[in-house]
C-alpha cells in the first residue's frame, strides 16, 4: 500500500474516532444540561415547602407594613395609611409594632403614632396598644392569632392551596437580593391566619360590613421569596375588588378605589428579646380587658 493512501486511511480512522467521541461527549454534555435543569424547575409547592420547613426554624424576624385603603361613599370619603415596623420573637413569643397612621374620615384628617406590644404572661396572650400615647391593655385566654405577627407554621397549612399559583419568569429585586415570584389566590381564612385578623381592617380604623365574611373571600396575593434564603421577601396583598364584592353583598354603597397591604421582610434571626417596659405596664393598670 501506498504511503499516501496508508496516511488518508489513519486520518480518516482518526477523524471518525474524533466525530465519535465529540458525540458522545455532546450527549453527555446534553444529559447534564437535562438533569440540571430538571433539578432547577422549580414549582410553586416546592417554593411553599421550603419557606414553610425555613420559617419553622426561624426564631425572630423583622418586616415593615404599609397599608393603603380608600373607601368612597355618597357623602364622603375614608382612606387610611399606614407605615409600621414590626418585630417578632418566637421563644418567648412576642412581638412589638411602631408606626404612623394617616387617618381620612368625615372631612377630618388626622395623624396618628401606633405602637403595640404582645407578650405572653401567665400563659395568657397579652396586648398593649397606644395611640399617640395613650395606652391600653388586652388579655385573652388565647396565645394563637397575633396581631402583630406572622404565623410562621401557616405556610405549611397553604401548601395545599398553590395548586393553582404561578411562578413569574425572570427574578425581581427585593432589598438588593434575588427572588421568586409568585402568584395567586388564596381565601381570607387563610389570609387572616397569615396576617391576623386586626390587620386585614386596619388595627380597627375600618368598619366592614361582616367581619366573619371576610373568610369567604377569595384575594389575590403575591409572594416574593429571597432565592438564596428561601424566606418571605415581600408578601403584596390586593383586596381591592374582593371587598367591593362584600359591600356589594350587604347592599351597602362604599366604593372600594384601593385596599391594599405590602409586608416588606428585611431581617431574620437578629431581633432581640422583646419586653413590654416598666413604665407601660404602669401606665395601663387599672385600664384591663379580660377574656378579648
Amino acid at each position: 500500500m501506498k504511503i499516501l493512501e496508508r496516511i488518508q486511511m489513519i486520518m480518516v480512522w482518526n477523524w471518525k474516532s474524533i466525530r465519535k467521541r465529540i458525540g458522545c461527549l455532546g450527549l453527555m454534555l446534553l444529559s447534564i444540561c437535562m438533569l440540571t435543569a430538571c433539578e432547577d424547575k422549580m414549582t410553586p409547592h416546592k417554593l411553599m415547602e421550603s419557606m414553610s420547613k425555613n420559617m419553622a426554624d426561624i426564631t425572630s424576624f423583622a418586616n415593615k407594613v404599609k397599608l393603603d385603603i380608600e373607601l368612597e361613599d355618597v357623602l364622603y370619603t375614608t382612606a387610611v395609611s399606614m407605615d409600621i415596623s414590626l418585630e417578632s420573637t418566637s421563644d418567648p413569643k412576642a412581638g412589638h409594632a411602631l408606626g404612623k397612621a394617616h387617618v381620612k374620615m368625615r372631612g377630618a384628617e388626622l395623624d396618628s403614632v401606633l405602637e403595640v406590644y404582645q407578650v405572653v404572661e401567665g400563659g395568657r396572650r397579652a396586648t398593649y396598644s397606644s395611640l399617640d400615647g395613650v395606652w391600653t391593655k388586652e388579655v385573652s385566654e388565647h396565645t394563637k392569632g397575633s396581631v402583630i405577627t406572622i404565623d410562621n407554621s401557616l405556610f405549611s397549612q397553604m401548601s395545599d392551596s398553590v395548586d393553582d399559583f404561578q411562578i413569574a419568569e425572570g427574578m425581581v429585586d427585593v432589598n438588593g437580593q434575588e427572588c421568586y415570584q409568585m402568584y395567586g389566590e388564596v381565601t381570607g381564612e387563610n389570609l387572616k391566619g397569615l396576617l391576623g385578623g386586626q390587620m386585614l381592617n386596619a388595627y380597627g380604623l375600618v368598619k366592614l360590613p361582616d367581619e366573619d365574611a371576610v373568610s369567604e373571600l377569595v384575594i389575590p396575593i403575591t409572594f416574593n421569596i429571597y432565592k438564596e434564603k428561601m424566606l418571605p421577601a415581600r408578601i403584596v396583598v390586593d383586596m381591592s375588588e374582593a371587598m367591593n364584592g362584600l359591600y356589594d353583598k350587604f347592599d351597602k354603597t362604599t366604593n372600594v378605589n384601593s385596599y391594599n397591604i405590602k409586608l416588606d421582610f428585611d431581617n431574620y434571626g437578629a431581633v432581640e428579646e422583646i419586653k413590654v417596659p416598666e413604665e407601660i405596664k404602669a401606665l395601663v393598670m387599672g385600664n384591663t380587658n379580660q377574656g378579648q
